[in-house]
């Protein structure tokens, strides 16, 4: 294999993977590599299933790339066969002042999203699962489902073999050196040399620029399954789902895919580290998660399995996807804070265009690193 590329990719999960295929599209001389075998466990993008939406509460300015977004998985469906998106719908609940409603109102009319205004009744006839008190509304967006993060990173790097890209498995970079017209990257099984370099290690991303001093904390994030024998669980009975339940605490889930609901608390997670992540889910957090089924939906169900992830958070919550303030032959990535995969299609053809100094196709200034500094 050879030790000399035009762009290397270091981190191979949502954004990486992603970016590695639209490189290698492109002709040049290209590789990805990782310290684990994607897609693996040990990050941010595994758990079977993540929520994709157009009428984006958060910001409408996410609304294009999210739509440019939904393109791009399209266009990775035809071009390998694999199914990586299935649409259920989706809804958003809350009081009719929650952050949610609004915000997805606002998007949706921003950017002509259709949707419907649903009353707390017709949350219950048509979404029996739920039980929403009298002042709970909800907006629903057909077009929203389910992407598969795991088949997504899978299918984004067979195809970028098939084009060409080498990829390095359980290869652990431990340098990247920035020169003037070369990127020495160490490992430890030798080292390379690219003319620019992406790094999209997600929570582990601060390892590799830390003379940035990037305002980025990581949080555990717990993912849980429960079984139960109703009906309205099932994929035709119910959409995803996001449920502001008080001002700014929030849980969301899935329809049953086959192992039972799955649901967790968005940003509710305690700090910590990739190297001292507790993977461990206790007693006391089922029992929680339990309550919370209890409380807000029609169901008797029995834990099933769990497992831990990572959100690396910015403080506004907004991606990164700039040069290196100091080396504009590399490229830093965390598009992140917990609401980043359904994007991976569109950051990774963004940092494409960076690494090729081309314009990128559509205005990233919002995720840019300078913001901090002001």
């Amino acid at each position: 294999m050879s030790s000399t590329f035009d762009v290397m990719v270091v981190g191979l999960g949502a954004a990486g993977s992603s970016a590695l295929y639209h490189l290698s599209k492109t002709g040049k001389k290209v590789c990805g590599i990782d310290q684990f075998v994607p897609p693996h466990a040990q990050g941010s993008s595994h758990g079977q299933s993540r929520i994709i939406r157009q009428a984006y509460h958060e910001d409408p300015l996410y609304v294009p790339f999210i739509k440019r977004a939904y393109e791009l998985w399209e266009e990775i469906e035809k071009e390998s066969g694999k199914q990586l998106f299935l649409k259920t719908g989706g809804l958003m609940l809350g009081n009719s002042n929650a952050g949610v409603i609004k915000g997805a109102e606002l998007s949706a009319r921003t950017h002509d999203i259709p949707y419907t205004y649903l009353s707390n009744q017709e949350i219950s006839t048509r979404f029996p699962a739920f039980k929403p008190d009298n002042d709970v509304v909800g907006v629903l967006e057909e077009n929203a489902g389910i992407l598969f993060p795991e088949d997504c990173i899978k299918t984004h790097l067979e195809v970028a073999a098939l084009n060409g890209a080498e990829i390095l498995k359980n290869v652990k970079v431990t340098t990247i050196h920035t020169h003037s017209d070369v990127v020495t990257v160490g490992t430890n099984q030798g080292k390379y040399l690219a003319n620019k370099v992406i790094i999209a290690t997600g929570p582990w991303i601060s390892e590799f620029i830390p003379e940035l001093n990037l305002p980025l904390t990581v949080e555990r994030q717990v993912l849980y399954w429960f079984k139960t024998n109703e009906p309205s669980i099932r994929l035709d009975n119910l959409p995803i789902y996001i449920w502001e339940y008080a001002p700014g605490k929030m849980f969301y889930g899935f329809p049953d895919l086959g192992d039972g609901i799955k649901v967790a608390h968005h940003h509710a997670g305690e700090p910590t580290s990739p190297d001292t992540l507790n993977r461990n889910i206790s007693p006391e957090e089922i029992s929680s998660m339990k309550n919370v089924i209890s409380t807000y939906f029609n169901l008797n169900v029995e834990f099933n399995y769990g497992t831990v992830c990572m959100y690396t958070n910015t403080p506004d919550e907004r991606f990164i996807i700039d040069y290196h303030p100091q080396h504009k032959n590399m490229i830093i990535a965390s598009p992140c804070s917990g609401h980043g995969f359904k994007f991976a299609s569109v950051t990774g053809k963004l940092l494409s265009q960076l690494a090729l100094d081309e314009k990128p196709e559509l205005d990233i200034s919002l995720f840019s690193i300078s913001r901090f500094s002001k």
